[in-house]
């Protein structure tokens, strides 16, 4: 895994890389760490409690949530039970009901919930039509799943997701699941093109033309 200094070192060379960084449990100033990120053009923050080994409930997790929501910041969590010891020492941990009083404590925080609590997808549309603050993405789903989160809660709160990117075929993988959607008529070109960026870039408030 990259450390959030590689991260923000290559996002600064590379422009176009949107630098999301996570605060280990070792750090003592969680919240204080998290704004240095900040200022040096983090855009997302993400929680990974499976390998943490840490609830929603600790204090580490409290103040990073509380900080990213002062300073209108995304948080993705890793969702799904996973049952991986070798990477997820904590997969129980994933479950996407356990941060239910995040969702609520914060209603103007835009919470992913990365693979769409991945063996439980329904799970996480229903959480998803309980809070608008919400969103989903599409890592490692079916294209009938994603199909199905786009009707349920809407395209433009499901968020293209490959997991792994530098792995085997991902992106690739992920990209065709979603022209799958189109040509089985589960999704239309315009709900395509939210998932496939236009959504993240809303939620993020990028300015694509200062890129270029």
């Amino acid at each position: 895994l990259m450390d959030n200094e590689t991260v923000l070192r290559l996002a600064t060379e590379y422009p176009q890389l949107i630098p999301v960084v996570n605060i280990q449990p070792s750090e003592t100033e969680p919240a204080e760490t998290l704004k240095r990120y900040f200022e040096r053009g983090a855009k997302a923050l993400k929680i990974h409690s499976a390998v943490d080994e840490l609830g929603p409930e600790s204090e580490h997790y409290q103040k990073l949530v509380a900080t990213a929501a002062d300073l209108g910041l995304p948080v993705i969590i890793h969702t799904g039970c996973l049952h991986t010891h070798l990477l997820y020492k904590a997969p129980e941990r994933g479950n996407a009901l356990l941060f239910s009083d995040w969702y609520q404590d914060y209603p103007k925080t835009p919470f992913i919930l990365a693979h769409m609590n991945f063996h439980e997808p329904t799970v996480a549309m229903d959480i998803a039509e309980e809070f608008p603050n919400v969103f989903v993405d599409t890592s490692w789903q079916p294209p009938e799943i994603i199909g199905e989160a786009a009707r349920r809660i809407g395209a433009d709160r499901v968020l293209f997701g490959s997991d792994w990117p530098f792995v085997g075929n991902n992106i690739n993988i992920g990209i065709q699941r979603v022209r799958d959607c189109v040509e089985t008529g589960t999704l239309n070109e315009e709900q395509s093109k939210l998932i496939l960026g236009e959504n993240i870039v809303r939620i993020l408030g990028l300015d694509l033309h200062a890129s270029n």
